[in-house]
């Protein structure tokens, strides 16, 4: 490319200089200095040009390698700061779960969410934690000071915990602002219904629902969801109403077993 360049630089430059010894030394008239300028300006214009698009050309690759290079600072870049805004993301899910330990008096078991399973017979999760750790079934599970499900079953390692939202699954309930209580199961697919509420109960679309601790299973305090239907059952003695978790269960990374 360089040698490209040189040689067509020299040719531009003999051209120039031979018309301008032309012109200066009156060699030729008038009309045959303006012709022979007409006849070699063209190819001067045309060698001008050639080397202009070379020495493009020459720098365009030069800029495409330094892009390049820069794209790939930049990825590597943005893949660090993924990898540390996702630490920092899970030190303060950790730190969240130490402070939700502490308001609880009973033992709990922190662990981390190592599988899903979603059908229309059930929906539960599992963590990776078991006997060895003290895993028990029947406890209590907690996300994000949300009230997900218990543990059903416990192996060495690793332990199943069925959500709130599995038909197997029954949470004693009430809403916040009415105060009106009743159990709530799971029904599968992302919802949960609270049956047998009194007629004139106070309960009605939007209201906060938390456990009513009831039972012996889960604290009383914690979020569960919140009412987003309120009908009357078939037989017309009672209403009921459908509940949506608080929670995301393809979200929920760590979880807290409480005893």
């Amino acid at each position: 490319m360089r040698k490209f360049q040189s040689k067509h630089l020299i040719a531009i430059s003999a051209i120039s200089f031979l018309i301008l010894l032309l012109v200066i030394s009156g060699s030729f008239t008038k009309g045959a200095s303006l012709s022979l300028y007409s006849i070699l300006s063209f190819p001067t214009k045309v060698a001008s040009v050639i080397f202009q698009t070379g020495y493009e050309l020459l720098h365009f690759k030069s800029i495409a390698k330094e892009n390049l290079k820069l794209k790939r600072d930049i990825t590597a870049l943005s893949s660090r700061a993924a990898a540390m805004d996702e630490a920092v993301a899970e030190n303060k899910r950790l730190k969240e779960l130490l402070s939700l330990k502490d308001r609880i008096s009973k033992r709990a078991v922190a662990a981390k969410v190592t599988g899903r399973d979603f059908s229309n017979w059930g929906e539960s999760i599992v963590i990776g934690k078991g006997s060895r750790n003290g895993m028990k079934t029947g406890m209590a599970v907690i996300a994000d000071g949300v009230v997900i499900g218990k543990v059903t079953a416990v192996g060495i390692g690793s332990s199943r915990v069925s959500l709130i939202t599995d038909p197997e699954i029954r949470v004693s309930v009430v809403s916040q602002r009415g105060r009106a209580g009743g159990l709530m199961y799971g029904i599968a697919h992302g919802r949960c219904i609270i049956k047998f509420i009194a007629r004139d109960a106070d309960i009605k679309t939007g209201d906060t629902v938390v456990t009513s601790g009831l039972s012996d299973v889960y604290p009383s305090g914690f979020l569960v969801g919140k009412v987003i239907d309120v009908k009357m059952e078939l037989n017309g003695m009672y209403r009921f109403a459908v509940i949506e978790p608080a929670f995301n269960a393809m979200a929920v990374e760590e979880v807290l077993a409480v005893e």
